[in-house]
C-alpha cells in the first residue's frame, strides 16, 4: 500500500487495548509528589464535587488547564484523571504504538492511530473538522460506549501530552483552557499540528513506538532503544561523558521471546523496559531530572538532529525512486514534504522551547540544567550551520537552503538571542567561534555576526570577573585565563549518531501490536499499568528577534549568500 502527498488526511484515530495474554504484566504504579488534588475517591455525580473546587487543574503532562468554561460533565472527567494519576494503585495510562493508517482500499483518506495501554481496550477516533463521521471525538471505552461520556479520560489524556509537544510557544505559567471536546482551544486543530510536526516526530517525544501503515506492529524504535539504554546506565551510575560508549550490545542481544537474561541484569533491565512501557514509565519518572534519559533539553536537541536527519533523508530520496516508494510504504509522504521549510519551522520552535524552559522557570535552574540547555542550543546551531548548501529545489535561497534560511539571510535572533541568558556557560566559547569562523567564511547578516561576537564577549567576562572573585575568596594568585574558558564537569560538545527508524518490513521482535476498535472489553486480560507523566517545572520566553534584511558580515571567500548583499568583515 502506498499513501500520495495528496492524500485526504481525513482522520485522527486512537486506539487503546491491554496487552496480549503472552506479554508479561507490571503492576507498577506511579505517585508523584506534586500532585494536584488531595483525596482518592473518583466521583461520578457533579453534586459530589466541592463548590469552591479549583477551576485550575494540572493534568500528567504538567499543563495547567482552566475547566470553567466546560461542562459540569467534563469536569469530572477530567478531575476523574487526575485522581486516577495520584491514588495509589489505582490504573495508570500508557501511550505504547502509533501509526499512519489508511482509511480503506478505495482510498478514503488515511488518520493517525494512537494505541494507549490501560486495564481496559479502547478505541478512541477523531475526525478532521470535515468528517462526516468523527467531526466530534467518539470512544469506544466502557464510559463512552455505555454511560456515553464523552470526552473520556482517554481523549483528555492523549491530547494533554500532545499539547505538551506541540505548544511549543505556550507560557507554562499561564492556563490552557479545555473545551468540550477534550483538549484545550490554544490547541486549535489537533490533526493538524501532529500532521505538521510529523507523527513519527511526535512520537519520540511521547516515548511511544511507530508502525509502517501496512502493518500493525513495530519493532522498538531507535529514540526507545536509546532511551531504554539510557535508563539503564543512569541506573546504573554511569556518567554522562561514558555514555556513548556503555553497553553497545544491548541493542543487538534485544529479544522480545527471551527477556529474562541470566546472569546479566542490565541486559534484563533494558529488554524489559522495552518490553513495557508502563515500566519505562514507570523508572523514567523516577530518575533524576539531570539524567540524559529524561534530560528536557538534550531531548530538545536530539529532537532538532533528527529533523536535520529527516531533511538529509528527504533531500536524497528525490533522486532515488526505490526511496521514494519505501517513504510512501512508511507513510512519511503522506503528511507531506520533509523540506527546508518543514525542517526551518521545527528547529525554530525547538528553539523557542529551551529558550522557555530556561528564562521562565519558577526557580532558577541548577548549574548542570543551564549547561544542558547552552549544549542543546550551541549543538543545534552548529549543526545548521553545517546545512550551507542546497538541499532541494525551490523558488528562493531560502527555500532550498537551511543555513540561508535560519542564519545566513536574516538575523531574527536564532539561538544567541536565547543563548544570552545562558552566558555562565563560557565553556562552550571554543565552540561558538568555531562557529563564528564559518559565518565568516558563509555570509551572515552583520547584525547577527555581531551579536554573536557580543555574546563570546560576555561569556569571556563573565569568566573574567568569576575568575577573580574565586582569587580573592580563596586568596591564591590565579591570573585569569587568557581564553577565559573554565572546565567543569560539563561533557564536551556532542553530536549523537543519526538515528533512523528501522525499516517497516524488517523482522525481529515487535513491541506493540494495534486491535481492532471493536474488541470487546472482556476479550482482553491485559492488566499492567502506565506512569503518569511528570510535572513540568521550566518555564520560558520567546527569543528576541533582531534586524531582519540588514547587511551581511563575511571574511574570506566563501559560498554566496543572496546576491547585492553587502559583506564587510
Amino acid at each position: 500500500m502506498s499513501l500520495s502527498p495528496t492524500t485526504g488526511i481525513g482522520r485522527l484515530s486512537l486506539e487503546a487495548t491491554a496487552a496480549a495474554p503472552t506479554r508479561t504484566n507490571f503492576q507498577m504504579q506511579q505517585s508523584r509528589a506534586s500532585s494536584s488534588t488531595d483525596g482518592s475517591e473518583q466521583h461520578s455525580d457533579e453534586s459530589d464535587w466541592d463548590e469552591d473546587e479549583d477551576d485550575v487543574v494540572s493534568l500528567p503532562s504538567g499543563l495547567n488547564y482552566n475547566i470553567s468554561r466546560v461542562s459540569p460533565r467534563t469536569q469530572n472527567v477530567v478531575r476523574e484523571l487526575i485522581n486516577q494519576a495520584s491514588v495509589q494503585g489505582s490504573p495508570q495510562i500508557s501511550l505504547e504504538l502509533c501509526g499512519i493508517k489508511e482509511e480503506s482500499s478505495e482510498g478514503g483518506g488515511i488518520f493517525y492511530a494512537f494505541q494507549m495501554h490501560e486495564t481496559v481496550p479502547c478505541s478512541v477516533r477523531i475526525g478532521a473538522r470535515n468528517s462526516t463521521r468523527f467531526s466530534v471525538p467518539r470512544c469506544e471505552c466502557p464510559d463512552a460506549r455505555y454511560r456515553h461520556a464523552q470526552p473520556c479520560k482517554h481523549i483528555v489524556w492523549l491530547f494533554d501530552h500532545i499539547s505538551k509537544q506541540a505548544l511549543f510557544d505556550h507560557d507554562p505559567d499561564s492556563d490552557l483552557t479545555m473545551t468540550e471536546m477534550g483538549y484545550p482551544q490554544e490547541l486549535q486543530d489537533p490533526f493538524q499540528h501532529i500532521s505538521q510536526m510529523r507523527l513519527d516526530v511526535l512520537a519520540d517525544s511521547l516515548h511511544c513506538d511507530i508502525s509502517a501503515p501496512s502493518r500493525d506492529t513495530a519493532l522498538p524504535s531507535r529514540s526507545r532503544v536509546r532511551e531504554a539504554r539510557e535508563i539503564v546506565a543512569a541506573v546504573a551510575g554511569v556518567g554522562a561523558s561514558e555514555l556513548d560508549t556503555y553497553r553497545p550490545d544491548l541493542e543487538s542481544s534485544y529479544n522480545s521471546d527471551n527477556l529474562i537474561r541470566r546472569g546479566d541484569l542490565e541486559a534484563t533491565f533494558f529488554s524489559l523496559i522495552l518490553a513495557s512501557h508502563s515500566l519505562a514509565n514507570w523508572v523514567r519518572a523516577r530518575l533524576n531530572p539531570t539524567d540524559p534519559a529524561v534530560d528536557p533539553f538534550r531531548h530538545l536537541q536530539l529532537r532538532a538532529l533528527r529533523i536535520l536527519a529527516e531533511l538529509d533523508g528527504y533531500s536524497s530520496s528525490l533522486h532515488d525512486p526505490a526511496a521514494v516508494a519505501a517513504r510512501q510504504e512508511e507513510g512519511k509522504e503522506a503528511e507531506g514534504p520533509r523540506n527546508v521549510v518543514w525542517a526551518a519551522t521545527q528547529i525554530r520552535q525547538c528553539v523557542v522551547q529551551i529558550d522557555k524552559l530556561v528564562s521562565r522557570g519558577s526557580r532558577p535552574l541548577a548549574k548542570s540544567a543551564r549547561a544542558s540547555a547552552a549544549r542543546a542550543l550551541v549543538s543545534i546551531l552548529k549543526a545548521v550551520t553545517n546545512h550551507n548548501f542546497d538541499s532541494h529545489g525551490g523558488a528562493t535561497l531560502d527555500d532550498r537552503n537551511l543555513y540561508m534560511c535560519l542564519v545566513g539571510n536574516h538575523d531574527t535572533g536564532f539561538v544567541y538571542s536565547a543563548l544570552d541568558t545562558l552566558v555562565d556557560q563560557s565553556q562552550f566559547i571554543e565552540e561558538l567561534e568555531g562557529i563564528m569562523e564559518l559565518l565568516g567564511r558563509f555570509g551572515s547578516p552583520a547584525s547577527y555576526a555581531a551579536n554573536m561576537r557580543g555574546l563570546i564577549t560576555r561569556m569571556r567576562s563573565h569568566t573574567t570577573a568569576g575568575s577573580y572573585a574565586s582569587t580573592a575568596a580563596s586568596g591564591s594568585v590565579v591570573g585569569a585565563s587568557t581564553s577565559g574558558i573554565p572546565r567543569t564537569e560539563t561533557p564536551a560538545l556532542e553530536t549523537p549518531p543519526e538515528e533512523e527508524p528501522p525499516a517497516s518490513g524488517s523482522s525481529g521482535p515487535s513491541s506493540g501490536q494495534f486491535i481492532t476498535p471493536e474488541v470487546p472489553a472482556s476479550a482482553s486480560k491485559r492488566g499492567s499499568r502506565g506512569g503518569r507523566g511528570s510535572r513540568g517545572g521550566g518555564r520560558g520566553r520567546a527569543g528576541s528577534s533582531g534586524t531582519a534584511g540588514s547587511k551581511r558580515s563575511v571574511s574570506g571567500s566563501g559560498q554566496e549568500g543572496s546576491k547585492g548583499s553587502k559583506r564587510a568583515r
